[in-house]
């Protein structure tokens, strides 16, 4: 083949690649189909926020103040019941007389009190501490969500919560159902933002005075109607 016809070929060939490109083209006026975006990921310590979200060091802090009362209370009767248990085991009275009979019934009576006092405490306690531990997830929830929308996020996992070594198969098997993310790079690491906006929340909610509660009236008593007589 003469070059002159080697040139035509590869123009030829040239051509109909052309054309073939623009019939697999998208028509004329619509848009061309987007390049898939890569995904954006990022992980929060919970730990981490548990224990610098200032929030939850001031409310850990009210419930230490609000239980402190029955903390100290519980505490000085407990240790009166041992001293009593101490002193009637030394008692060298008799063991079948009927006065130290009567002061173990007596002492035995003052446990089983102090032990539904201690139950009722700590149930209380377990309640103001749920109800505490429930608000810190939602704020830490909330600032999740309004992070990743603003900043462009796909999805936010929760790292993994730190737990004891496992002493038993029950407590092996929590700790690794509680897995939700073993490793990731540092730059996934999206803690020190959660934490700052939340905390930067907190401090405006704490200048701004609650408003007042209102009292809502009592209710005035029924009128009476009697027949004058």
């Amino acid at each position: 083949m003469s070059r002159t016809g080697m040139i035509s070929a590869r123009l030829a060939g040239a051509l109909a690649a052309a054309l073939l490109a623009g019939a697999l083209a998208a028509p004329a006026g619509e848009p061309a189909a987007e390049k898939p975006r890569a995904l954006k990921v990022g992980v929060v310590d919970v730990d981490r926020v548990l224990r610098d979200y200032q929030r939850s060091k001031d409310l850990y802090q009210q419930i230490d103040e609000q239980f402190k009362r029955q903390t100290d209370e519980l505490r000085k009767k407990a240790d009166a019941i041992r001293e009593e248990q101490k002193r009637l085991a030394a008692d060298p009275r008799d063991p079948e007389n009927v006065e130290l009979f009567k002061d173990k019934q007596a002492l035995q009576l003052r446990i089983a009190e102090f032990q539904a006092e201690e139950k009722r405490f700590v149930t209380e306690r377990n309640a103001a501490e749920l109800k505490a531990m429930s608000q810190i997830w939602d704020d830490l929830v909330a600032a999740v969500e309004e992070h990743a929308k603003d900043n462009g996020f796909d999805l936010i996992l929760k790292q993994q919560l730190r737990t004891e070594p496992a002493k038993s198969k029950d407590q092996f098997y929590r700790n690794v159902a509680g897995s939700t993310v073993l490793f990731h790079t540092e730059r996934l690491d999206c803690t020190d933002a959660i934490l700052k906006l939340m905390n930067s929340k907190h401090e405006r909610g704490a200048k701004d005075p609650a408003a007042p509660e209102t009292k809502t009236p009592e209710p005035k008593p029924p009128k009476t109607t009697g027949r004058k007589g």
